[in-house]
């Protein structure tokens, strides 16, 4: 019997795994006799866009009420060190689907990716969609894409695909600027619905991914659904006004409605997910794209009056989208599997975005030709105790102008030839005392460490260059 090691369980009960045996006889058996098999698990993977680390009530949150994704954690593994390789969407998104850092690819910030008739994914390069569907499983997207070229090439099935942004509530001709046409047309900020009729968009999205869960759900099936929720435009359902007409300003109440309406949709699929007898064998995994981002006016659309604000928290964290520091990269991240995982785990150690690929194609029995290609981690040996280390000793992050390094507890941000900061998270999570004028040795061996890691990639798609420092050594 297999048992998790580097997790804490608030009631200190005995954490353990279920037995392969007893697994097989619960979820089935191989027509030879005697024989048991597990079954490949489906596998749901949600992503929030610009979802703060501070946002939910699980990760310490006590302004927007998210009973449903705590509920998602209680009956999971909650991971307090997990990371994004970018604090914007796009190239997150390209390393999540790709399993390797994104800058590999010539990837460096959002520009890159805004010529959808430009920068490409490689066609040698199988992502996560692709392999799994090789292996039998029927694969679906529904909601932000994010990476050129559509979804559409790399999925049985698609739906409500955005590259950027949508529209949470259709035009009067039933439409959703961002989603339906491509060209996208900037909704007023504010309450809705505009007419009674009109669906909300997290809603619609749900309403997909439940009937693709329930159109397969004999098969293996891999669903990606990426809510834009609850990345500008800032429009909830006026039902939830009341709920929040205490909280803050107006966009952070407009926000804890979207965030709200988020949190129940997804509530709806784990439900959904029961009902169909699916739940016991499907891998539901949690996660955001980057950390909250700032509104103003310099956002189309907002409206006079409105201040400038931070949409959402990032909790003890410093920073937000856009930036270096922990809150623009470390992200809520969750992981349900009930038949294997046992209830109510935290995570603590260092981990990445990237390791959602080999994880799942370990989870799947995925076999293929990129075994050894990745940059992420399977992270079930650490979960179920077989391997006690860290899954990284290191990860790095590369913007068109900055950088950063982070090994154990020690980070380095990365400004420029003479500019680096240096923190001891374990002392200084919020990254506010600067420790790089007493600590030189240390400066330098992350900066080397940096500049060797990133010197053999491409230069930017867009500019045709990247960040570097030349000095350091």
């Amino acid at each position: 019997m297999m048992r998790l090691s580097r997790l804490s369980s608030s009631n200190r009960r005995p954490i353990f795994f279920i037995t392969m045996v007893m697994l097989a006889i619960e979820i089935g058996c191989s027509p030879e006799s005697g024989k048991h098999e597990i079954q490949p698990p489906n596998v749901l993977l949600i992503l929030a866009d610009d979802l703060g680390y501070g946002d939910l009530g699980c990760y310490g949150g006590q302004d927007i009420p998210t009973p449903h994704i705590d509920r998602l954690a209680s009956e999971g593994i909650r991971f307090t060190d997990a990371h994004v390789t970018c604090s914007v969407c796009g190239p997150s998104r390209v390393s999540l689907l790709s399993g390797i850092y994104q800058q590999r690819l010539g990837c460096y910030w959002n520009p890159d990716l805004w010529d959808t008739n430009g920068w490409q994914l490689p066609d040698s390069l199988e992502i996560l969609p692709e392999v799994l569907r090789s292996a039998g499983y029927v694969t679906g997207h529904i909601g932000k894409w994010n990476v050129a070229p559509d979804s559409r090439p790399y999925v049985d099935e698609a739906f409500d695909v955005m590259m950027w942004k949508g529209a949470y509530y259709p035009d009067e001709d039933g439409t959703y600027p961002g989603v339906d046409r491509p060209n996208f047309r900037i909704e007023p900020h504010g309450w809705g619905p505009p007419r009674p009729e009109a669906e909300y968009l997290t809603d619609r999205l749900t309403r997909h991914a439940i009937n693709f869960i329930e159109q397969h759900q004999e098969d293996p099936f891999f669903l990606y659904l990426a809510y834009n929720a609850p990345h500008t435009p800032l429009q909830a359902d006026i039902k939830y006004q009341e709920i929040f007409k205490d909280l803050g300003d107006e966009p952070n109440r407009i926000y804890a409605g979207m965030v709200t309406s988020m949190d129940e949709n997804v509530g709806r699929i784990l439900v959904r997910l029961t009902e169909l007898g699916l739940d016991q064998n499907t891998l539901v995994i949690f996660a955001s794209d980057n950390g909250p981002a700032r509104g103003g006016s310099y956002i189309p659309g907002w409206p006079e009056g409105w201040p400038e604000t931070l949409l959402g928290s990032a909790g003890p964290l410093r920073g937000h989208k856009g930036q270096p520091y922990e809150g623009g990269h470390r992200e809520p991240f969750i992981i349900r599997w009930p038949a294997v995982l046992d209830e109510g785990g935290v995570y603590s150690e260092l981990s990445s975005i990237l390791d959602l690929f080999p994880t799942i194609c370990e989870a799947a029995g995925v076999q293929h030709n990129r075994q050894n290609t990745y940059d992420g981690v399977n992270l079930l040996p650490h979960l179920s105790g077989e391997n006690h280390e860290p899954p990284h000793d290191t990860l790095f992050w590369m913007t068109h102008n900055q950088g950063a390094v982070r090994a154990g507890d020690w980070k380095l941000i990365i400004e420029s030839d003479t500019s680096q900061l240096l923190f001891n998270l374990q002392d200084d999570l919020a990254e506010q005392s600067d420790l790089s004028g007493s600590n030189p040795e240390m400066v330098s061996s992350l900066l080397q460490a940096w500049k060797t890691w990133s010197a053999p990639f491409p230069v930017s798609y867009t500019d045709k260059t990247k960040f570097t420092v030349r000095n350091g050594n």
